[in-house]
């Protein structure tokens, strides 16, 4: 990977933008650095604070990924918003029990329920 391709595709509802990762696997150390330049922008330049971050594509990923993960929800919570999590594999829903993140994020079984979660003003 020598260039920065785009990470992640974000669609919104209302005034909640939900992200998808483009890859399955989340692996390689640049790879992850992209990806949490690419979640950070959302927050720092594109003002978004309600956040849901589908893992419905992803198949593997580095615990690296968790430490985004964490300082994205920081950001959020310093701008008043939040991220939620939705569409986790059984498999990697483990990392996130034994890491004890579970208990840090809001996590749902699917999108419509994460949207659901931010209220009346998330929108349809």
């Amino acid at each position: 990977m020598a260039d920065h391709r785009a990470s992640l595709v974000v669609r919104s509802t209302g005034n909640v933008a939900i992200v998808y990762f483009t890859d399955s696997r989340l692996l390689e150390e640049m790879q992850i650095k992209w990806v949490g330049s690419d979640l950070y922008d959302l927050v720092d330049k594109q003002f978004k604070t309600r956040l849901i971050i589908s893992f419905q594509n992803v198949q593997r990923f580095s615990t690296a990924l968790l430490g985004k993960l964490i300082g994205l929800k920081k950001k959020t919570v310093l701008a008043q918003g939040n991220v939620k999590l939705c569409s986790i594999p059984p498999n990697i829903m483990e990392i996130f029990r034994v890491t004890g993140l579970d208990a840090a994020f809001d996590i749902y079984n699917d999108e419509n329920a994460a949207i659901k979660s931010f209220g009346s003003t998330a929108g349809e």
